[in-house]
């Protein structure tokens, strides 16, 4: 059956040719990821012996209607019919997973608990969301599914797909993770002060999103939280977020400029595959496309280099000189750049000089002026001259006769 199991576990399914799978009564336990990308599934079936569900079992199975358990099950069962099966667990209470291919789904008064990571995962087709009325908890508002405390909205759990704008009410101080996943048709989104954090998956797949008003007091952007969203074109993060996690804006394809303010103190690698960057602003150091063509391939690099000072970062040396100086500069007194330019100094320069970068140069040395000897800087004339950087030469020249503390024996050029 294609079926990869270890010690009752379920690590993944390789088969692509069934509708309907039945996981045998040898397993216990369905691993994180175990099912996901089958969209040739309309059916899984789930024995007596599962015991336990990992996260993101069923995501992106895009035709999966029905997730059908063993009644014998002792920790799940389903809701919401015979051909359309909602997974929950045994006593009806918490919503685990609606399957993907879905277009409907109804809440019934027994659930009090939305699973937060897996409920509404990969949902691309759902248009209509509704609540009995009696339930408790939950409501819905123009289509929109949200948690209440009896009084007042207090957290968006699902946006149906078809939505071209929304207004977030002002009580919500949190939005699920994949709230907003394949909302396809939505343009704009004004998101509500009281959000801290966007959670991972939320506008993922979101192709026509074009402007979004982030919150003053973010704090956190979750993995993939923008991924795919193929028309936004700005992102101006506000000041006072800390963290942008993997994935965040990757292959938003026509995103032409993204703005890191000061207070980022970590990100993963956010920006992939968004080849239309033209503007990287990062703890206040502007980088353009005219400066660096390969900008949209290396714009992770520079990234992690300003934040967290990795300079070891897989960018061309000319380039990461001229950021580094930029850096320097912002925060002179900052130990790690100080040592590492007092360390590659010559290197520095020398790269420099071959990319024929004469005010960079400039810059380096009447900052670190007390690097200079007279032996690195025959060496730098030496590099200008057989590189054929005649400007270059002269500066260096004039500057070796200028300093009064080389002797004339010094001189070799």
């Amino acid at each position: 059956m294609n079926l990869k199991i270890e010690n009752g576990t379920l690590k993944n399914y390789t088969g692509r040719d069934i509708h309907s799978l039945t996981i045998p009564d040898t397993v216990k336990e369905l691993g994180s990821w175990s099912l996901d990308n089958h969209p040739e599934l309309y059916y899984v079936i789930l024995p007596e012996t599962i015991s336990k569900i990992g996260y993101h079992v069923f995501y992106e199975d895009d035709n999966l209607i029905s997730i059908i358990v063993d009644r014998k099950n002792k920790y799940f069962s389903t809701f919401g019919g015979a051909s359309e099966s909602i997974l929950c667990d045994k006593q009806t209470s918490a919503l685990l997973c609606c399957p993907n291919g879905l277009e409907s789904v109804h809440i019934p008064a027994s659930i009090t608990n939305i699973k937060e990571t897996d409920a509404f995962a990969g949902c691309k087709k759902l248009t209509r969301i509704t609540v009995a009325e009696n339930n408790r908890k939950y409501t819905v508002l123009n289509g929109v599914l949200y948690e209440h405390d009896g009084i007042k909205l207090t957290k968006l759990i699902r946006c149906p797909v078809d939505k071209v704008s929304l207004h977030i009410p002002d009580s919500v101080t949190e939005i699920y993770p994949h709230a907003f996943e394949g909302c396809t048709e939505l343009e704009e989104i004004s998101i509500p002060d009281r959000i801290k954090e966007l959670k991972g998956y939320t506008f993922k797949h979101c192709h026509k999103l074009k402007s979004v008003r982030f919150p003053n007091h973010l704090k956190t952007i979750g993995d993939s939280c923008f991924r795919e969203c193929h028309s936004l074109e700005e992102v101006i993060l506000p000041s006072g977020t800390k963290t942008v996690i993997a994935g965040a804006f990757d292959n938003c394809k026509t995103l032409k400029k993204i703005v890191l303010p000061e207070s980022v103190t970590f990100t993963g690698y956010i920006v992939c595959g968004c080849r239309s960057l033209e503007l990287l602003t990062c703890h206040g150091i502007e980088i353009r496309k005219q400066e660096l063509e390969n900008l949209p391939s290396i714009a992770n690099g520079i990234i992690w280099l300003i934040i967290q000072k990795r300079f070891d970062e897989n960018i061309y040396p000319e380039a990461k000189y001229r950021i580094l100086y930029q850096m320097f500069i912002r925060n002179p007194d900052d130990e790690k750049i100080n040592t590492y330019i007092k360390t590659n100094f010559n290197e520095i320069i020398t790269c420099l000089i071959q990319d024929n970068q004469i005010e960079t140069v400039q810059n380096y040395i009447k900052s670190f002026r007390r690097y200079l000897n007279v032996q690195n800087l025959d060496t730098f004339i030496r590099c200008a001259i057989d590189n054929q950087k005649y400007e270059m030469q002269i500066f260096l020249t004039n500057l070796k006769y200028q300093r009064n503390d080389f002797k004339e024996k010094d001189w070799t050029l």
